[in-house]
């Protein structure tokens, strides 16, 4: 099996792809604040912080490894992060 397919397959399994993890640009980071209190908390390791902006980095969400657990959103200081459903699975 293919690693994409082996990626679709666990996200099917999970249920993740129903759902879409965002945040928003209020995060603290984008401010210039670190922050990282919401991935301290993923235990999916699904938060993930690249580039740089204003010398602290921002954050992505890995949505293979996002099971849309909620816990980056009870901890986020900022309200910064939702979970919406997924429009192309939605329908």
């Amino acid at each position: 099996m293919s690693q994409q397919a082996e990626i679709d397959r666990r996200a099917f399994l999970t249920g993740h792809w129903r759902s879409k993890t965002d945040i928003s640009t209020g995060c603290l980071n984008h401010m210039g604040i670190y922050c990282q209190s919401c991935k301290d908390v993923c235990d999916e390791d699904a938060i993930i912080f690249t580039q740089f902006q204003r010398g602290v980095q921002l954050p992505n969400i890995d949505s293979v490894r996002c099971t849309s657990c909620k816990e980056c959103i009870d901890s986020c200081p900022a309200d910064a992060i939702t979970i919406a459903d997924n429009p192309v699975v939605s329908s």
